[in-house]
């Protein structure tokens, strides 16, 4: 297949040229254009760096299904990526063949349509794509589950994912997480409960609405702390705040709610790809926080047992740190989150209840589990730390 030339681009602006040998998925030649660095990616600096950057655009290899869902294809996920010039309804890089003179005005799915068919699996997809008679955005689509961008009659882009097992506790939790944010008045993304196809079976997945649009784009917070070399006496979650103030963001009050809310259901797996600011396209300037998504890996979805008293203490994220506990310390206003307007425990209840592959035992413990750890915020609102270890020792 030899070797092809692109254009990295932001919107119009060539910020970017390199070229790769398809064959081999290797990139090569690739140089930045000095008078557009400031359109890179945020915390991109050098080749390396973006060749790393464009390697990583694709779909990850840890995604359910990819692997079967590319086999009729012959492409590789670098491949598709590059079949689809990178396009993402998160922000605005493309990849533009040298020669084909596409605008960003004709070739973005923000404003311009695209087909999907109304389930998990990209191959219904590929026969399009492969004739060239669709392009999709699901071809730069990180995380692991299953997942696809569909355009509503409405005109509304959507994301609709699945679980990674027989259960729906993921979409669950998304349900859940999304109950708690509207109830505390926090800026959120809001999920529901969807019927959908997946390797030709229905099952019970969730959709949410895009956060982003032809004007705005998402920078997560892992692009943010790269900016710039973090100071020694510095951890990096007080180094991700002072990203943000620099650029005329306060970070500090989302961050602890985002940690308290996270806490009460466990969600175990807020990574620094899960969260970040918005920033206006045309000034570059930053807006706001984005708005809370992706809170599925929760209560004890990945686990066949679900801890109690002081094992609930002991819980493993990704995160700033890799314990619940620690992140806990970084909380400097323990009110943020108001236990008063959580969702009580029949409403918890009632939602498990929607997942058939769980037997009534399991999700009374999950709402035992869920309670306790409100007792635990409460106790920690009221002045205990919850890592000291007089107050552990304490815990029935």
């Amino acid at each position: 297949m030899g070797s092809i030339k692109y254009f990295f681009m932001f919107e119009d602006i060539q910020a970017a040229v390199f070229t790769v040998s398809i064959s081999e998925n290797e990139i090569s030649d690739l140089i930045i254009n000095k008078n557009s660095k400031q359109y890179l990616p945020i915390g991109i600096h050098n080749e390396q760096q973006l060749k790393k950057w464009i390697l990583n655009r694709g779909i990850p290899a840890t995604r359910d299904g990819i692997i079967e869902d590319l086999s009729g294809s012959g492409l590789t996920a670098f491949q598709f990526m590059l079949l689809n010039n990178g396009l993402s309804l998160t922000d605005h890089y493309w990849f533009c063949k040298a020669g084909d003179y596409c605008t960003w005005k004709s070739i973005n799915l923000y404003e311009n349509s695209f087909q999907a068919s109304y389930s998990l699996d990209l191959s219904d997809d590929i026969p399009g794509i492969l004739a060239d008679t669709n392009i999709t955005p699901n071809a730069s689509l990180k995380g692991d589950l299953k997942k696809k961008w569909i355009i509503y009659p409405n005109g509304v882009r959507r994301l609709v994912k699945g679980n990674d097992s027989g259960i729906c506790r993921q979409s669950l939790c998304e349900v859940l997480a999304s109950e708690i944010h509207k109830r505390q008045g926090a800026g959120h993304t809001p999920y529901t409960l969807i019927r959908i196809s997946s390797n030709g079976s229905r099952i019970t997945g969730c959709e949410c609405p895009n956060f982003t649009d032809i004007c705005t784009d998402f920078v997560p917070a892992i692009d943010v702390i790269g900016m710039t070399k973090k100071p020694n006496h510095k951890s990096w979650y007080e180094h991700y705040i002072d990203q943000c103030a620099a650029h005329g963001v306060d970070v500090r009050k989302q961050l602890e709610y985002q940690i308290l809310s996270d806490f009460v259901i466990t969600n175990t797996d807020r990574h620094l790809n899960n969260f970040g600011i918005v920033r206006r396209t045309d000034s570059l300037e930053w807006i706001d926080t984005a708005p809370i998504f992706d809170s599925g890996n929760a209560m004890y979805y990945h686990s066949y047992g679900i801890p109690s008293g002081i094992e609930l203490l002991k819980i493993h994220v990704t995160s700033f740190y890799d314990t619940e506990v620690k992140l806990l310390k970084c909380v400097q206003n323990r009110e943020v989150l108001n236990l008063s307007k959580l969702p009580d425990d029949s409403f918890l209840y009632n939602l498990l209840k929607l997942d058939a592959g769980v037997k009534d035992e399991v999700n009374e413990k999950l709402v035992k589990a869920y309670k306790k750890k409100i007792d635990l915020l409460s106790d920690f609102q009221n002045g205990a730390d919850l890592w000291d270890y007089h107050y552990m020792k304490s815990v029935k």
